[in-house]
């Protein structure tokens, strides 16, 4: 099964991802934390696994959101998931939008 990994917007990118902002994948890190890596079968199964009542029901990632100061549980619009090869998807309010490939 395929390992994706998963960045989550900073709190100072949280407004202009959640309107539409593309991050810069050269640059993600001044707009986006590393998360975590989770292994699924598509984008749409790593959204799932990334809901807040999937992979913390019971606040089980309460800590390592605010270990990485972040304050969302949930994937949402803005946040970003790297596949295998190194391409980045930006999650959008209708899918995902590929930002393209690092290398």
């Amino acid at each position: 099964m395929p390992t994706y990994r998963i960045h989550y917007m900073k709190p100072d990118f949280f407004r202009d991802g959640m309107i539409g902002r593309k991050p810069d994948i050269t640059k993600l890190s001044d707009t986006h934390v590393y998360l975590r890596s989770i292994e699924a079968v598509s984008l749409d199964q790593v959204y799932t696994l990334s809901q807040g009542e999937v992979w913390s029901p019971n606040g089980e990632a309460r800590d390592l959101i605010r270990s990485k100061n972040l304050r969302h549980t949930s994937m949402s619009v803005g946040d970003v998931i790297e596949d295998a090869n190194a391409d980045f998807f930006v999650v959008s309010s209708f899918g995902f939008d590929n930002l393209g490939n690092f290398f």
